[in-house]
């Protein structure tokens, strides 16, 4: 049995995880096509995919039963594999989860209920500048609906349903919380994606219906080197090696340009910002450690292609 009153297993967690990727993945292009925040590149989508993929990747042949083992599994794997603001910001979300349920062998919607809080913390301390009317509030919104749902003292079933309803009210709304939405005429892209995070959570809990299965979406990369540029380039790496200055990483990158992401410990630091120099921030990085899984991506290039896929 997938959910019961005493709460739900590892398994069932890694059931639901699976169940969410394959939400996003169902859901990619559509979410790729309301991303106008913070550039309007069109990768929202694809990013929480290819991360959300890592996380369940990470997890695929785990034969642990404890919540704790699975999702601290996943969590590490989304990110290794996070890509762009909203990967990054889903990672963290993961992260909350698993440390939230970091004692648990099984775990109650009250337990996950005190985990999405975390979550929702976790994310809001990796961006530098918040902006509500986005992934963030709809992360706040959903750990506060939980957290109301479990003073009722309703089922698993009838709560995790209710957090779906809210993150869908907190999508809708995203339009009057941040201007360039509701200019554009669409919802924000990293909202809209975590409801298809949740809508898959919930579908796995609620025993309903299994999905078709779904071709695998790739993005070839480019880069562009005119000089006159908006938007500049997407740059993500991770830093490996022992007793990184994380501080310093984490100024330097912040000083480098805009949107700059910054998780990790000092072993393990994953980077991500949009700078006009991305030759600049992988050399300093460079010198701190070992680079891996480098992505450069011409954000204006990117644009462009939106807008002609468009015409």
């Amino acid at each position: 049995m997938l959910a019961n009153e005493i709460g739900l297993s590892g398994q069932d967690l890694k059931r639901a995880l699976e169940k969410a990727k394959l939400y996003l993945e169902k859901h990619i292009d559509e979410v790729n096509d309301l991303n106008v925040f913070p550039v309007p590149d069109g990768d929202t989508g694809i990013n929480m995919f290819l991360t959300m993929e890592s996380a369940v990747a990470a997890i695929e042949n785990s034969k642990d039963t404890s919540a704790a083992a699975v999702s601290s599994a996943a969590a590490r794997g989304a990110l290794m594999g996070a890509r762009g603001n909203s990967g990054i910001i889903l990672s963290q979300i993961l992260g909350g989860i698993a440390k939230g349920l970091e004692d648990k062998y099984t775990f109650s919607f009250h337990d996950f209920a005190n985990a999405l809080t975390i979550a929702s913390e976790q994310a809001y301390q990796v961006v530098a500048n918040p902006v509500e009317g986005t992934i963030l509030t709809a992360i706040r919104e959903a750990s506060e609906t939980a957290s109301l749902i479990v003073k009722r003292g309703t089922s698993f079933t009838h709560a995790i349903c209710s957090v779906v309803t809210q993150v869908k009210r907190t999508v809708k709304k995203t339009p009057d919380m941040l201007p360039v939405l509701k200019e554009a005429g669409v919802v924000d892209a990293g909202a809209k994606g975590l409801y298809y995070f949740f809508k898959g959570i919930e579908r796995a809990v609620c025993r309903k219906y299994a999905e078709p299965g779904i071709a695998k979406t790739t993005r070839q990369v480019t880069t562009n080197t005119e000089n006159e540029r908006t938007y500049g380039f997407d740059v993500q790496f991770m830093i490996q090696g022992e007793n990184l200055p994380f501080k310093e990483i984490r100024n330097k990158v912040a000083a480098s340009g805009e949107c700059p992401l910054v998780v990790g410990d000092e072993s393990l630091i994953r980077v991500h910002v949009h700078t006009l120099n991305p030759d600049d921030i992988l050399n300093y990085a460079h010198s701190k450690g070992t680079l891996k899984d480098i992505v450069v991506e011409d954000m204006d290039l990117q644009v462009q292609e939106q807008i002609e896929r468009k015409v």
